[in-house]
């Protein structure tokens, strides 16, 4: 074999096994970029959200998104079909900051029309600058543009761990499935209420609050780039925003940590800026003592079981808890502050 064939032949090969290679990555496509799952059903995991969430909002049907932290995780869209009308996905992002939800937005509002948004709102998604991230988006999977997909082509990860992590779930793959199972995490145990109040320091009075101006500055900033915009750029779209029901002893080891003023002075702002949008409705759960002193709802002292993010779904359809003016949020301040303290020794 002359040198010039042995080339020609080698650099065929190559060829052919990069094709192929882009091949499998394309009909496999872990994360549902080109198109749904065809012959598997999807393993979404909490851990890969930033990718698989991508191929969620370029490939699935909807026309209403869920956006949030894990708080979101364990809402069932078929749940908020029924209760809210239209047919929703889940855009969560665990431990997500507001960049993380303005990415998801973006690209379900640039590939769907998008009629409703169901939004958690987490103070600590707003206290960090914004345009931090929980993590560097993968970028190349959320444009529209094919030259830079050579990273998930040649990906080590999808290669070796996620093409056979969909390849042994082979099955036909139900849609409507799939988008209430994902991301649920509903633990099969609950610590219960002794196990929560061991987490936080109650032998000591509340200590002096760390003053608030900082965090409002972060939150203020945050709504403005990451929120606000998408809002008033889709009139026509509902942004239903709810404030989630931490517990009671969340709020408390705020006040040990002196950041429930913050807190406060956050929630303030937020609604005060929502409320002049026409296209929002805002909620707020954090005064349903009915759920947030009944710790054996909470799987730690933010997390709350799925039977409450149902619930959620149809009061924010019969009005429940919604706020139409500052005097619902200071009166929900107020028994909040009044509830927490009472938690102290005096």
């Amino acid at each position: 074999m002359t040198r010039k064939r042995w080339c020609f032949l080698t650099a065929a090969m190559l060829v052919l096994s990069l094709a192929l290679i882009v091949a499998l990555v394309v009909i496999v496509d872990p994360f549902e970029i080109y198109h749904r799952a065809l012959f598997y059903n999807p393993p979404y995991e909490s851990e890969t959200q930033m990718y698989s969430g991508a191929g969620v909002a370029k490939s699935y049907t909807y026309d209403s998104i869920i956006v949030g932290s894990s708080m979101t995780e364990n809402c069932t869209p078929s749940v908020y079909d029924d209760a809210l009308g239209g047919r929703f996905v889940k855009l969560s992002m665990n431990a997500g900051l507001s960049l993380d939800h303005a990415k998801m937005m973006e690209i379900a509002f640039r590939t769907h029309e998008v009629r409703r948004v169901v939004y958690g709102m987490d103070f600590f998604s707003y206290t960090h600058y914004y345009n931090n991230q929980k993590a560097k988006t993968p970028d190349y999977l959320y444009d529209d543009s094919l030259f830079n997909d050579v990273q998930y082509w040649l990906n080590k990860s999808v290669l070796f761990s996620h093409i056979p992590a969909a390849l042994a779930r082979v099955g036909t793959p139900d849609e409507d499935a799939s988008r209430d199972s994902m991301y649920f995490w509903h633990p099969p145990e609950m610590p219960g209420e002794a196990a929560l109040r061991a987490r936080v320091n109650l032998s000591a009075p509340m200590p002096d609050q760390t003053g608030a101006a900082r965090g409002v500055e972060l939150a203020q900033l945050s709504l403005e780039h990451n929120l606000l915009p998408f809002i008033r750029a889709h009139r026509d779209t509902t942004f239903t925003v709810f404030l989630p029901p931490y517990s009671l002893l969340y709020w408390a080891d705020q006040a040990v940590q002196g950041n429930l003023d913050t807190c406060i002075a956050q929630k303030t702002l937020m609604a005060k800026t929502l409320l002049h949008e026409p296209n929002v409705e805002l909620f707020d759960f954090q005064a349903r003592f009915d759920w947030v002193e009944d710790y054996d709802l909470y799987y730690d002292l933010i997390h709350y079981i799925s039977v409450i993010n149902d619930e959620m779904a149809y009061a924010m359809a019969d009005g429940a808890c919604r706020v139409t003016d500052m005097a619902q949020i200071e009166e929900s301040n107020r028994a909040l502050l009044e509830r927490v303290h009472a938690l102290f020794p005096q």
